[in-house]
């Protein structure tokens, strides 16, 4: 029973409309996701790779080389079971950076656009073959079944309007798998769906075609066994008809083809939802393409024991034909006519992306595109590309001679795409391969093959692929491919390759993902992006991939973190690169989202700290080591009970510990990866404090805190060591340590004023009993200038008395903080005068000699009652060390330059050793004997001192001849009588 070609066709429409429901449905939501983004269905969209030569070339493999047919399904099965040498690094560099095409995997590695269009060219060039390979495989097909003569279809082109109206239809069906998702062009579940559909449909048509054929031609399988042991020529012996150079090639060609042909390409790394499908598609591949290579065999010796005379390619028509059996034409039909369609499908979707992004895209041309919806303009150029690639392989079948069979078609194809394979291996593996080296190897090797394969082929000529000359076509892909190889290494290593393409290739080499840099964009905020893109890409386009970008990375519009900005660059790159290809994607974002300088030498560490707490559990051996190493340390700086942040040279967070969140109130999801002066002002002004003005430590600042309570912190931060500009800042509360300090403080002015005790009952004790002596003469006397006398002798005798009382109440006065700092011009001669007073109370203390020098004029700015304190206590410690009898002196002098006045207390004692004096600043350290000090009288005076903006240097020996023991220098702030607005302007410190 024949078939018209109008029947066929209508079968061939109604096949492919139901693929298309398929992918329809799989867009839409209908098939569950489940099964669309399972294992099973990504390893049978893998199928794709056996095209028309697995259902119908290699059937004609088989009569020529007997089982080395098996060599079609091992080199492509060999690559999934090595698929850790070089599947798994090209996955995880296409699923990082959304690289869709070998074009976009090379254009990456090597830097340059001019890579792109090179590879794109040569890939559309070398696949012509294989086009026509599925044309003339369909073609053919239909007129077997329809009935044609077979022995007129050896060495002549028959059915070029059969082809022709199937290249319509195909396009048709093609556009609208390929150009319906214009934002995500390489993202689609649909085509996934179909093309898994197709290799099932495939799978099922081989082996229902080869139980039917066996059951009607032998009976069974049990007659297929005896017709082979009473044929024994019926297992060729391919030890003859193959060489062994020519059969280590052939296995070398389809090995090769798994990962260069577009569109396994496509299928295998474009479509992967899940890196781990990866893994089922090692063994599943190769489980798919052994049941596939089952009934071929079956199917040959079937053709050979009826004694039909069609060409081997269709022999399951022309075995349904003779047999007069509907079922198994149909079936072998649907078989060609699943794979060839699946094909050219996925084949020209994936060249016309290349197509689009290398050949016909630019910046400038997408700027033209600005004000119009890009997503349709790109849609309508990947339609024009798709029928044009089909009508190039239409015209290739065209320009054969029709001698060539489906194998032969095959090999030159897949001989062609070997000429990318030494750059698919060099990317993960040779960083020191560069684009010239590529270019020159690639055109060497391409140049060769053509001249020795397609030109002989468009000659009129063969391949050679006769038991004759077995050898010639294996030895020329040897040559080309050799030749490409040798040149690309000696130019690599002859020229120098940029720094992008080392970064590139250090990128493709590492385990890690990417190797992110800490760089600054001239962007402020996420809501910055769209304005910025809006004249590449148009308003609309603009913002939705803006916003697209921000719902991945769940990100707010109004993020400013540098981290989170660098991020949101990336993955707009990212996306833009999957619809436009890297090139133009990186031109793209290079223009509009600028960094603001060219490279930085710190590595983004908060990208990398964020990737390695995702790999948890992921790591093995020396690297799990390392990580436990890290993790280790990084609780143990985030457990420090005391703040803790390290900040990078340009003043971004890398690190926040949990007593720093703590103390501050700002969790480490907000401050790491922010710049610390986009913390609160409270914050800001702490850190600025220490690291503006580069103090090594400020050991009390206070900090306002809530309902009026102040809060006092300490900050020290390291300066930057030579190699790198990050800093450490160490934080601690210490409001307690300062509470504590005020109740000492005052604890130490009570116990002085009990150490003068007795001088002051001596001091106030003669007053009073002149007063009384006074009060009885008075009653004696009538003389009214005597009783005045006496009345202004009282008087004074009572101001003596108040003058002793108000020095000792003011020295016992209890402040809280420097919340009850007055700031107020002081007498610098009257203050130290008062403290000589008080301590000249104390009858028990050595004799010594004050010599105030200070001039009476010299005003500072400050607390009257704490610089009170602050001498009493130099002073003192001056006399403690002093021998008996000798001379302390206080002088003062105005520096001009600064604006301030500079005080020295020089004494004649001893003096300090110079291994201790760096100690006297610390609590509870005291070079007195036990019981003769506390420790905190230097301290104190250092914590008042810096209150009220000065500084304390201590000397000893002193600097010249006049001070033989101990000097101390303040530095205290000039000050004048004037208004209140100008000594509020004084107290903070501004400008007066």
């Amino acid at each position: 029973m024949n078939f018209s070609p109008d029947q066929i066709l209508l079968a061939t429409i109604a096949y492919l409309f139901v693929l298309f429901m398929v992918g329809y449905a799989g867009d839409r939501g209908t098939i569950p996701s489940g099964i669309i983004r399972h294992p099973a269905t990504y390893v049978l969209s893998l199928g794709v790779i056996a095209g028309g030569m697995a259902s119908n070339g290699v059937l004609a493999l088989a009569a020529e080389y007997g089982f080395h047919f098996l060599l079609y399904y091992l080199g492509i099965a060999l690559m999934f079971l090595l698929a850790v040498l070089l599947l798994r690094p090209l996955l995880r560099l296409c699923r990082v950076h959304h690289l869709a095409s070998l074009a976009d995997v090379l254009t990456f590695r090597f830097r340059s656009p001019w890579v792109g269009a090179a590879i794109t060219l040569a890939m559309c060039f070398t696949l012509l073959p294989l086009l026509a390979l599925q044309i003339r495989t369909v073609a053919d097909s239909i007129q077997v079944l329809s009935g044609s003569n077979a022995d007129t279809m050896v060495g002549t082109l028959r059915g070029e309007g059969l082809a022709f109206l199937f290249c319509l239809i195909i396009t048709i069906f093609a556009i609208l798998f390929g150009t319906r998702n214009a934002a995500n062009p390489n993202h689609n579940p649909g085509l996934v769906a179909a093309i898994a559909f197709e290799s099932l449909v495939k799978l099922f048509a081989l082996l229902a075609l080869a139980a039917i054929v066996v059951a009607q031609v032998f009976g069974g399988p049990a007659g297929l066994q005896d017709w082979l042991a009473s044929q024994p020529s019926a297992l060729p012996d391919a030890g003859e008809s193959l060489s062994a150079v020519a059969a280590r090639t052939m296995l070398l060609l389809f090995f090769a083809g798994a990962v260069c042909m577009p569109h396994m390409f496509h299928m295998a790394f474009a479509e992967n939802s899940n890196s781990r499908h990866l893994r089922a598609a090692s063994w599943g591949l190769p489980l798919y393409l052994l049941l596939l290579a089952l009934p071929i065999l079956p199917i040959l010796w079937a053709a050979v024991a009826s004694g039909q005379s069609a060409p081997f390619e269709y022999a399951g028509i022309a075995l349904g034909l003779a047999l007069h059996s509907p079922a198994a034409s149909g079936l072998a039909f649907v078989a060609g006519l699943s794979a060839a369609s699946g094909v050219i499908i996925v084949t020209t979707l994936a060249l016309a992306n290349m197509c689009l992004n290398y050949l016909v895209l630019s910046n400038n041309l997408l700027r033209r595109f600005s004000e119009q919806s890009l997503y349709k303009q790109l849609k309508w150029m990947r339609r024009v590309l798709i029928t044009a690639l089909i009508l190039g392989g239409y015209t290739f079948y065209m320009l054969l001679s029709g001698a060539q069979s489906l194998p032969q078609l095959a090999i030159l194809a897949f001989s062609g795409t070997l000429q990318f394979f030494p750059a698919v291996v060099f990317t993960p593996y040779w960083p020191r391969a560069n684009r010239t080296g590529l270019l020159a190897g690639l055109a060497t090797g391409l140049a060769i093959w053509f001249v020795s394969l397609p030109l002989p082929v468009l000659s009129d000529n063969t391949l050679g692929l006769t038991a004759d000359d077995g050898n010639a076509w294996a030895m020329r892909c040897l040559v080309a491919v050799l030749a490409n190889t040798a040149v690309f290494i000696v130019v690599s290593l002859l020229t120098p390759r940029s720094r992008d393409e080392a970064i590139a290739a250090e990128i493709c080499s590492m385990e890690s993902r990417i190797r992110p840099y800490r760089r600054s964009l001239v962007i402020n905020s996420a809501g910055e992006f769209s304005a910025r893109l809006a004249p590449a890409l148009g308003d609309k386009t603009a913002q939705a991939e803006v916003e697209r970008a921000l719902n991945e990375l769940r990100f707010d519009a109004r993020e400013a973190r540098p981290y989170a900005l660098r991020h949101l660059r990336a993955r707009i790159e990212a996306n833009l690169s999957g619809m436009l290809g890297p090139a133009v994607a990186l031109d793209i974002v290079d223009s509009c989202l600028p960094f603001a300088s060219s490279y930085a030498a710190a590595e983004d560490f908060t990208l990398l700290e964020r990737r390695l707490e995702k790999a948890q559990g992921r790591f093995t051996g020396l690297a799990a080591d390392l990580d436990n190493l890290r993790r280790h340390y990084r609780q143990t700086l985030d457990e420090l009970p005391v703040g803790l942040c390290s900040l990078g040279g340009d003043g971004e967070v890398l690190l926040w510990n949990r007593s720093m969140a703590e103390l501050t109130g700002i969790s480490a999801d907000t401050a790491v990866g922010s710049r610390w002066r986009s913390l609160p002002p409270t914050w800001c002004n702490a850190l600025s404090a220490v690291l503006d003005e580069q103090p090594d430590f400020i050991i009390k600042r206070e900090l306002p805190g809530e309902q009026g309570a102040s809060r006092w912190i300490s900050l020290h931060c390291s300066r930057p060591v030579a190699g790198s500009d990050d800093q450490l800042v160490l934080l601690e509360d210490i409001t307690d340590y300062q509470r504590l300090q005020d109740e000492v403080l005052h604890n130490e002015r009570l116990a002085s004023i009990g150490r003068l005790a007795a001088g002051v009952a001596h001091e106030i004790g003669n007053p009073v009993t002149g007063i009384a002596c006074l009060a009885q003469n008075l009653g004696y006397s009538e003389d009214p200038s005597e009783i005045r006398e006496a009345a202004d002798d009282i008087l004074r005798q009572t101001e003596r008395i108040s003058r002793i009382v108000e020095s000792l109440v003011n020295f016992s006065h209890l402040g809280s903080g420097r919340g009850d700092l007055r700031a107020e011009p002081c007498n610098l001669a009257d203050c130290v005068d008062e403290a000589i007073h008080l301590l000249s109370l104390d009858r028990d203390a050595r004799p010594v000699a004050f010599n105030n020098t200070c001039d009476r004029e010299l005003l500072v700015l400050g607390d009257n009652q704490r610089l009170l304190q602050a001498f009493i206590n130099l002073l003192g410690n001056a006399r403690d060390a002093s021998p008996p009898d000798g001379e302390i002196s206080i002088s003062a002098a105005k520096q001009g330059s600064d604006d301030s006045v500079l005080i020295h207390i020089d004494d004649q004692g001893h003096g300090i050793p110079a291994h201790l004096l760096q100690r006297i600043m610390e609590p509870f350290f005291t070079t007195k004997d036990v019981g003769q000090g506390t420790g905190l009288g230097l301290p104190l005076v250092y914590s008042i001192i810096e209150d009220m903006g000065g500084s304390l240097r201590v000397e000893s020996p002193g600097p010249d001849e006049t001070c033989s023991g101990t000097r101390v220098t303040l530095r205290l702030r000039l000050a004048h009588y004037a208004s209140a607005a100008e000594l509020m302007a004084m107290a903070s410190g501004a400008p007066h």
